[in-house]
């Protein structure tokens, strides 16, 4: 070529898809040539996923008829994103705790009631003034405890409300001569005799539960207002619960023990571990950059240095909120994980399989950032949002915030809320679906019925389809369309759109616009979500169109270029 004149590829090696964009580059400036995509093959930044990029690189070189002089990269940082089999907790920064245990299912009484806690052994002793919430330990039999709480209240205890270590709620409640709220399966180790406890207990089908108001929960255990949003944080998650058992928190909660799972956190220079359970609070609201290691034993890479974490606890997608209980699978929660190295010898790996030059010259994010603000009509103090397969990256004038937790994260989920495999749900997450009612009938999302092109299959009668390339694809025979709708657009809030509001607390001044780019910029109801989620703010939230050609995507592939021809 004259003039110094040289064709450069762009790769950008994803977690989900592989990327390319080829540009003739002279005198600092860029002409595409031509472009493509592909599945990512194996983890990123393996050796299977380079040599998927090498072979894609040759497809657009024979469909473009020209050959790459140099191949530029982005630093190779690999995500997983799997499901854990994590219990739910409240934030450890809460002033109250809870006493019952997650999987409890059977209280019994209705109503609520504040008292201070009595152990059942104590009820022996002097009758003492006020209202009493007594405890029934592990170890004592149901019915001795019933004939201990009925002798109580003959004389003189006010007894409003008993809690049970065992599952013995309504056999206790069945056997005492008074009617008040019992709780089941609470975990009493580590509470004091003395101190407040509040419990409620609601009737099936009813949706008030009085306590789960935080003015009313600070009220009752005669807390303070200095945390009383903490309190509401708390109250969040027992707007659904049959029951409700709620103290005041003695102290900081124990660190997990050696042998057990934890996430690590930087605070102030020193390593402070929480459960995984208790961290997911935290990691959904601060900002990245605070997390620094996880063990989770139920994880294929179980233990990892990490630069940043995100957790979707599924059980909140099925709170009674968007959709009936037990037609989707929420049991878990969606772990997204962002290594802490980086892949080293990518460069090095592809330069050997193409027989080519190839070297690293910026971070994804950089490159993002380039390759977006090539958008014609830009506002200039716009932020750019780069949604990939595993990880999000946010690209401002004075800072860059990477988040573990995009597209894939999407894709776990409705994976695992649906027991689809997940290349089915990387299909459903994106497209309305409509439920067949019969061989030449179906029913929309938005409630209209259609009437079929040609015969439904008999495998799809009566279930929830995907239209598909070969025709119509059922993935569910529980949820009608119009809860399917609801929890496709209640999973995309709770993952992404959440993920990127966090990732905002880190700039200090809104810009005018959140430009996103990647894969996800092309789902129109992501783009809806992240929207939904910054009204606040406000910030406007668009798309980027790469080069005035691409639309959202190869923004890092045609970023790597554009690096390349300044001098990168």
């Amino acid at each position: 070529m004259s003039g110094g004149a040289r064709t450069v590829a762009g790769i950008d090696v994803g977690n989900h898809t592989t990327e390319i964009v080829l540009a003739r580059v002279a005198g600092g400036a860029v002409h595409p040539v031509g472009h493509g995509q592909a599945p990512t093959r194996g983890r990123k930044g393996s050796r299977d996923s380079l040599e998927g990029a090498a072979a894609l690189l040759h497809r657009i070189e024979v469909e473009s008829g020209t050959r790459a002089d140099e191949l530029v990269l982005s630093a190779i940082r690999p995500v997983d994103t799997e499901t854990a089999p994590l219990a739910p907790a409240a934030s450890p920064h809460a002033p109250v705790r809870s006493l019952r245990r997650p999987d409890a299912s059977t209280p019994a009484g209705t109503g609520y009631a504040v008292g201070h806690h009595v152990p059942l052994a104590d009820l022996n002793g002097a009758v003492r003034t006020g209202a009493t919430i007594v405890s029934v330990d592990g170890d004592t039999d149901f019915e001795d405890a019933a004939a201990a709480i009925g002798d109580a209240v003959a004389r003189g205890w006010d007894v409003v409300g008993v809690l049970a270590a065992q599952d013995d709620a309504v056999l206790i409640r069945n056997r005492i001569p008074v009617d008040v709220p019992v709780v089941d399966e609470v975990d009493l180790a580590g509470l004091e005799a003395g101190v407040l406890v509040a419990v409620e207990v609601v009737a099936e089908g009813r949706a008030y539960r009085a306590l789960a108001d935080p003015i009313a929960l600070c009220a009752a255990l005669e807390l303070g207002h200095e945390q009383i949003r903490e309190v509401a944080e708390f109250t969040r998650e027992l707007s659904d619960s049959p029951a409700i058992a709620v103290t005041p928190r003695a102290g900081p909660p124990d660190p997990p023990a050696v042998d057990d799972d934890y996430v690590e956190f930087r605070v102030d220079g020193k390593g402070v571990r929480y459960s995984p359970a208790q961290a997911h609070s935290i990691l959904r609201r601060e900002p990245p950059g605070n997390v620094v290691r996880i063990r989770l034993r139920s994880l294929p890479h179980h233990e990892m240095a990490v630069d940043d974490a995100f957790f979707t606890d599924l059980s909140a997608l099925d709170n009674g909120a968007w959709l009936r209980r037990g037609v989707a699978d929420a049991r878990g929660t969606v772990v997204a994980l962002l290594a802490a190295d980086h892949v080293e010898d990518a460069a090095a790996t592809l330069g050997e399989l193409t027989d080519r030059p190839a070297r690293t010259i910026a971070t994804e994010p950089e490159a993002a950032a380039w390759g977006a603000r090539t958008t014609p009509g830009l506002p200039p103090d716009s932020v750019v949002c780069d949604i990939g397969g595993g990880t999000i990256d946010l690209v401002g004038d004075d800072r860059i915030v990477t988040a573990a937790g995009a597209g894939e994260t999407i894709t776990v989920a409705v994976a695992r809320m649906l027991n689809i495999p997940r290349a089915l749900a990387e299909r459903v997450k994106r497209t309305p679906a409509i439920r067949v009612e019969g061989p030449h009938v179906a029913h929309e999302e938005d409630g209209r019925r259609l009437f079929l092109d040609s015969p439904a299959p008999a495998e799809a009668i009566g279930r929830l389809c995907t239209r598909g390339t070969v025709g119509l694809v059922p993935f569910s025979n529980k949820l009608a369309a119009e809860e399917w709708r609801s929890l496709r657009l209640a999973i995309k809030q709770e993952t992404v759109a959440a993920n990127i509001a966090r990732c905002m607390k880190a700039f200090e001044k809104p810009p005018t616009a959140l430009v996103l780019a990647g894969g996800g910029a092309l789902d129109d109801e992501l783009l809806r979500t992240v929207g939904e989620s910054l009204r606040a703010v406000p910030i406007v939230v668009g798309r980027a169109n790469i080069d005035g050609i691409h639309g959202p995507r190869f923004a890092v592939a045609s970023g790597l270029v554009h690096l390349s021809a300044a001098g990168h």
